[in-house]
């Protein structure tokens, strides 16, 4: 280890302080500190107030920026309503610091896919190359993670002040000579002055290793205005500036950042892509529906699978399904999430008007999508052969194979259905195994896992009545009337609990209310039992 100060270290771990984003942080803080890294992780901060000096100072001094995503801490991050969120603060201070970002998604968690579904000033995330980890992480991610690490291991920290060390190339002499050819008019120099500027080879002051906006903006906005096909590439940056609100001296702006991708996109597919999806979404433009038809009709290309499928999402939208799955067949490659999204439209019958599911087809795409990794199509087609429709036959022990791959990446509801098989003993019975899968998606939030493990904790292979209690506590709260009725049961008998029929009766009448009418039996019971 080099010694720095605690606000020094070379890896600032970033992570939402609930049971997944802790354990998940210890254990990569380990494993980095066991092989030499500079980790600053700290799981006794008293995350209750404001933004600490000592975080923001070590956020500062990093060199490489870990965001653990867990699926709370990327809630937290897509929420508006949080008055002091850490994480948050830690991955503003890196990205206004220019740090070497590095986000961990862990199992169930996605990127979203649109900068909407963030807050403004966050906007850049989902634009940032993620790693995915399981939760019980391989040695292959972890080493494609390291290989990312701008830190060293040797524990001496040897390049913490080293940039642009390449002794074959002269970064001042190669700057210089493109400035003199930019200032004469050569519009390759000034797209390649311009890009030094960008990609943080040259920075303000001649600093190495920083950005320089406003040099880049000055170039890029000359070769803009001129006639060289450079322009298009130099208005395709413009536009990304604009959107992120990064040209100096001017505000945010989608109107502009939509206006230079229009410029862009006829030579730069990226721009192309970008305008689609500003289009469709109604960013920096009004939404016309023809226009985007037809915007996608005259760019489509078998070779760009981003804009085939951002025009087949569009469609799906739209309701335009038949349309949709032809786009989908021209595509030269089709990933586990499009051979997913082409399941969901059979299985919902889309393809037609009036809908009509074909399970078999929905099966086919399900499947494939599984067996190449995709959670929700492993989930989906665990559920068909758990519980089949149409034409699609059963089969448990498929069911079981593709609900416990899901529920392994924290699919909620396989975790649910996979507990009521074990339990049910569908392909066979095992009560620990169910409370497993039922406890996994309780945690989540599940209501109808916390009645299954309410009765599960009072049968004779896992009994405890204080888990029963707390599991129809949790029930009931969410509104579920069995689970009023079972917290009344508890409460009438004092099991896990002292019992207390006048509360017993609360439950009772409240799952009555609620259409469970073995509650009126009870409140009868306890009204003849207590003269009332």
């Amino acid at each position: 280890m080099s010694g720095h100060t605690p606000n020094q270290k070379d890896i600032f771990i970033s992570y939402r302080n609930d049971d997944s984003g802790n354990h998940f942080a210890s254990r990569l803080c380990r494993d980095l500190d066991e092989m030499g890294y500079s980790v600053y992780f700290n799981p006794n901060e008293d995350r209750g107030h404001s933004f600490p000096d000592r975080l923001k100072a070590a956020v500062s001094g990093c060199k490489d920026f870990v965001l653990i995503l867990s699926k709370g801490c990327l809630a937290g991050l897509m929420a508006n309503d949080r008055k002091v969120d850490w994480v948050k603060e830690e991955l503003l201070a890196a990205w206004n610091g220019k740090k070497h970002i590095i986000p961990i998604l862990m199992d169930g968690v996605n990127m979203p896919s649109d900068e909407s579904q963030l807050p403004e000033e966050l906007s850049f995330l989902p634009y940032i190359d993620a790693i995915r980890f399981s939760e019980q992480y391989l040695r292959s991610p972890f080493t494609q993670f390291t290989a990312t690490l701008q830190s060293r291991q040797d524990g001496k920290d040897l390049y913490k002040d080293s940039c642009n060390n390449n002794e074959e190339y002269q970064l001042d002499a190669e700057l210089a000579n493109l400035l003199e050819k930019a200032e004469g008019g050569d519009v390759r120099s000034m797209y390649e002055a311009a890009m030094l500027y960008y990609y943080a080879a040259k920075g303000k002051d001649g600093a190495a290793s920083g950005w320089d906006y406003e040099q880049a903006v000055y170039w890029l906005k000359k070769v803009s205005a001129s006639d060289d096909e450079m322009r298009y590439h130099a208005d395709n940056i413009l536009a990304r500036l604009y959107y992120l609100g990064a040209v100096p001296g001017e505000p945010q702006s989608y109107e502009k950042s939509f206006e230079y991708h229009v410029k862009a996109a006829p030579k730069c597919p990226y721009s192309a892509s970008n305008q689609g999806s500003m289009m469709k979404n109604s960013i920096g433009c009004m939404y016309d529906f023809e226009d985007i038809v037809e915007f996608y009709k005259n760019n489509m290309n078998e070779n760009d699978n981003l804009m085939l499928r951002q025009y087949a999402e569009f469609l799906t939208s739209s309701g335009k399904y038949a349309e949709a799955l032809d786009v989908y067949d021209i595509m030269e490659v089709q990933s586990p999430q499009i051979q997913y999204d082409i399941g969901c439209i059979y299985r919902d019958g889309r393809m037609c008007d009036p809908p009509q599911p074909d399970f078999m087809q929905a099966a086919y795409y399900f499947r494939d999508a599984a067996d190449n990794g995709h959670t929700d199509a492993a989930y989906e087609y665990g559920l068909l052969c758990f519980r089949p429709r149409g034409r699609f036959r059963k089969n448990f022990r498929n069911a079981e194979k593709y609900l416990k791959m899901a529920a392994d990446s924290g699919h909620t509801n396989a975790q649910y259905i996979l507990g009521f098989m074990y339990k049910g003993g569908h392909v066979t019975k095992d009560y620990e195994k169910a409370v497993e899968y039922f406890e996994k998606a309780k945690e989540k939030g599940h209501s109808f896992s916390a009645i299954e493990l309410a009765y599960l904790y009072q049968q004779p292979e896992c009994l405890n009545y204080q888990r029963a209690y707390q599991c129809a506590e949790i029930a009931a709260a969410h509104g579920l009337n069995e689970g009023m009725f079972v917290l009344g049961n508890l409460l009438f008998w004092g099991r896990g609990c002292k019992a207390d029929m006048a509360k017993a009766h609360e439950m009772y009448q409240q799952a009555y209310e609620h259409g469970f009418y073995d509650g009126l039996i009870m409140m009868e019971k306890i009204e003849k039992i207590k003269g009332w």
